[in-house]
């Protein structure tokens, strides 16, 4: 259980702050944090999936998430794999994905401070016509 994680723009999109658009969506997101507990892996950055955006006309399924920083540490960049799975639809295959985000990139990532995120994740074999996934449809290690 966490309490008290505060939502940032990632340094390369504090230049988007003050659209109407990105203020919701943080808004929205340290909402969702404030009020919810989450199991988190001690001493890690750990990725909360929040929902997916699936694109049926190019297969890409855009995964929102923020990287919450659950170390003692100030985080200046990230480098991880991800997968993700669609657990109640076993026969879509989602790609794996690479990230390196340097410091230019991500800033200063502090204790109790989460990131958000959109992934893009190609698809095959989602013949499913729906186009949002919350996350409770998606898992991802």
């Amino acid at each position: 259980m966490f309490v008290g994680i505060k939502i940032v723009l990632a340094k390369a999109h504090k230049n988007q702050m003050n659209h109407p658009e990105v203020q919701k969506e943080l808004t929205d997101i340290q909402t969702f944090f404030t009020e919810k507990e989450f199991e988190l892996q001690g001493n890690a950055v750990n990725f909360v999936i929040l929902r997916g955006l699936y694109s049926h006309t190019d297969r890409i399924l855009t995964v929102i998430g923020v990287f919450v920083n659950n170390t003692d540490k100030t985080i200046n960049s990230l480098k991880t794999e991800l997968a993700f799975h669609i657990p109640e639809n076993p026969e879509a295959k989602l790609s794996g994905v690479k990230l390196d985000l340097p410091q230019e990139f991500l800033g200063d990532l502090n204790p109790n401070e989460g990131f958000v995120l959109h992934i893009k994740v190609l698809v095959e074999g989602l013949t499913d016509e729906k186009e949002i996934f919350q996350a409770t449809e998606l898992s991802g290690e």
